[in-house]
């Protein structure tokens, strides 16, 4: 009798930690306060190339990433040929990418270089504010690599952070653009 009420107890225990390890993971992935489903938060900005931003109405009839990193995060160099490759195969087709670069004071010259070393073909911004970055800022970024997938003609976020990674980065593409092309 004793064993299968401490059974019991245990496997309640057990249940509880896994519900809370999971919490607690979930917790550890946001990385922005923007969520899916919501309007991306509208801002103006400027490339560094000089060019005015105005976000997402630039970009009407696009999918747009809009993908905050930096030149010294690990795992953004990691999923860069990730985020290249996804642009190569469907800019074509209403994808674009704006990058917001989270990189301190004073290092336009070397992300230049790394963005034109990289075949980083899209708009860059980048005001030197680190993690007070304003458009870094505006969306809660928490941590990066975090794309933000939006419509650029609703502005909806249409995934973000580690939904948007990897190997379901293109797969979420190839749904939107070809959702895009059908209307």
């Amino acid at each position: 009798m004793r064993t299968a009420t401490f059974l019991k107890y245990f496997a309640i225990l057990f249940i509880a930690a896994a519900a809370l390890w999971a919490i607690v993971t979930r917790a550890a992935d946001i990385r922005s306060a923007v969520i899916a489903g919501q309007r991306a938060p509208a801002f103006q900005t400027r490339s560094l190339d000089g060019k005015t931003v105005n976000f997402p109405a630039d970009y009407k009839g696009k999918v747009v990433l809009l993908d905050f990193w930096a030149t010294w995060c690990g795992p953004c160099r990691q999923e860069l040929p990730n985020v290249v490759a996804t642009y190569q195969k469907f800019h074509d087709k209403g994808f674009d990418v704006l990058s917001v670069s989270l990189d301190q004071a004073r290092q336009g010259p070397a992300l230049l270089k790394f963005v034109h070393d990289n075949n980083m073909t899209w708009p860059q911004i980048y005001d030197g504010g680190y993690w007070k970055a304003a458009v870094a800022v505006q969306y809660g970024i928490e941590a990066i690599p975090c794309p933000v997938l939006v419509d650029g003609d609703s502005g909806v976020v249409i995934a973000v952070g580690a939904n948007a990674i990897g190997q379901r980065l293109p797969k979420l593409v190839a749904t939107a653009v070809a959702a895009k092309a059908k209307k």
